[in-house]
């Protein structure tokens, strides 16, 4: 008897030593935001070095991938951001996976208002490419890997203040189960002006960890969960600015789960070293058309339904 008493005494500590409740303290949703903010602040532009592996399937469903995201691999791509000269001003993006020669972009060049996509791996070369003002708008078509939702997903891109009646607007939830601070981001779509949930940033709510994401999901105007990233491994920024340096997740794993007549499956797995924000680079970096190869023609224009809204 004693020993089933015993018994059971052991299981029940297992059972809640795995169920252990959230904190009792939690911080606003202005003060999380306000954290998240000056963290991303500090990063104006970005040179990172990066081991990628990306995983299409294309409308007939065959798969292609490529690269390698191991500690052991060699860097194949390269990153770059540019925010502008303000809070603004639209961000310049673009990750350039290559080994003898460019074998994908995926960017946005704000010069021309555009966001984009390429592949040119052997002979199944094809791009991809929307204006950022109708992203998000009715009947807008998926790019294989949106250079709009990578942006998102690397922390150093600022939230909305939290503001009474302003827009694009963020709200936070307490989650249990596990326990999280589950950040929501608004804002009208484009052309209809309806108002749309399009992202949710997962923060650590705890006693012991840093308030940081470790995931971010992100949605379309339907509704749908089209990407769902997990973020890890914070590493700082070197940067040439006195005081606290940012940091940013260095292991990004992103999933784009297939949506039958939305999107096929897709996923990229990026590790990210020697980031920077002193390393300098040039802007025409960013440019669409001029690195576009000879060999892709017809570019998709994913948003051609809106040429005359």
């Amino acid at each position: 008897m004693n020993l089933r008493i015993t018994l059971l005494s052991i299981a029940g500590l297992v059972f809640l030593g795995g169920c252990q409740p959230c904190p009792e303290k939690f911080v606003s949703t202005e003060m999380l935001v306000a954290e998240y903010n000056a963290n991303a602040s500090r990063v104006p532009r970005l040179w990172a070095r990066a081991r990628i592996r990306v995983t299409f399937s294309d409308e007939k469903g065959r798969s292609i991938s490529w690269g390698s995201a191991s500690p052991l691999a060699a860097g194949n791509a390269i990153l770059l951001l540019d925010k502008g000269a303000g809070s603004s001003s639209p961000t310049d993006f673009v990750i350039v996976g290559k080994e003898i020669t460019e074998l994908f972009r995926m960017g946005t060049d704000s010069a021309n208002g555009l966001y984009y996509c390429w592949v040119n791996l052997g002979n199944q070369g094809k791009a991809w490419f929307g204006r950022t003002k109708f992203a998000g708008a009715p009947g807008v078509k998926a790019i294989p890997l949106d250079p709009l939702q990578l942006l998102e997903i690397l922390g150093v891109t600022e939230l909305p203040e939290v503001q009474a009646g302003a827009m694009p607007a963020v709200v936070m939830t307490l989650q249990q189960k596990p326990c999280a601070y589950v950040v929501r981001y608004l804002k009208p779509q484009p052309i209809s002006g309806h108002l749309k949930i399009w992202r949710e940033v997962y923060f650590r709510w705890s006693d012991t960890e840093p308030r940081r994401p470790y995931q971010i999901k992100l949605y379309d105007a339907d509704g749908l969960c089209r990407v769902v990233a997990e973020v890890s491994d914070y590493k700082p920024v070197a940067t040439d600015t006195d005081g606290e340096g940012p940091i940013m997740p260095t292991d990004i794993r992103i999933t784009f789960p297939a949506i039958k007549n939305v999107q096929p499956a897709s996923s990229l797995h990026m590790r990210l070293s020697e980031m920077s924000t002193i390393k300098r680079f040039s802007n025409k970096a960013f440019d669409f058309q001029s690195h576009l190869p000879p060999g892709i023609a017809n570019p998709v224009m994913v948003d051609a339904n809106c040429e005359n809204k």
